[in-house]
């Protein structure tokens, strides 16, 4: 029996679980794990499949609250069966769909554990500024070069032409000598 799972076109902030079932003395290649989530193309460099132990002594729970942005209270049903998980898990966020509307049919070895969605922050609201400071006249040379600035960067262009061709001079006679 595959689960069936609609993805909407332009999900985001979502990460789904799966555990990995398969004897540790023989591993399934890699590959074959992707091809198991029975979805087509994903971004694959978005996806996580490892072994749990690489966590050393951080929790599972942990990992995806501090690594995914998983909201505590989406955690807390789950927590002991995440923390309970042996072996390798794949890690599915919302990323990997690229925007894309996608109908996923995973099988063995994958077993889903969850949905969870990522904390997300609402957006930053800034009071008003005063107007105070905004209302006057603003003269029509406020922006504009002081008098004389064109002037005094030709002359210093014109200063530094006039040394490089004397240096070139200078080291044409030297060469000669």
């Amino acid at each position: 029996m595959s689960t069936r799972l609609q993805i909407p076109a332009g999900e985001a902030h979502v990460v789904r679980v799966f555990a990995v079932d398969e004897d540790r003395a023989k591993p399934h290649a890699d590959e074959a794990i992707l091809q198991a989530l029975g979805a087509g193309e994903l971004k694959t460099s978005e996806i996580e499949l490892f072994d749990l132990e690489d966590l050393q002594s951080m929790t599972l729970s942990d990992y995806l609250a501090e690594g995914h942005g998983i909201a505590a209270g989406d955690l807390g049903p789950m927590r002991g069966q995440l923390n309970g998980l042996k072996g390798r898990v794949l890690i599915l966020p919302s990323r990997a769909f690229e925007g894309r509307a996608l109908e996923m049919r995973p099988r063995a070895p994958l077993r889903l554990i969850g949905r969870f969605s990522e904390d997300t922050a609402p957006p930053a609201r800034f009071a008003p500024l005063p107007s105070g400071g905004a209302e006057g006249v603003v003269s029509a040379r406020a922006n504009a070069r002081p008098r004389g600035a064109g002037r005094l960067r030709l002359m210093a262009f014109a200063a530094l032409a006039l040394l490089a061709i004397g240096a070139a001079v200078a080291i044409g006679l030297a060469v000669k000598l």
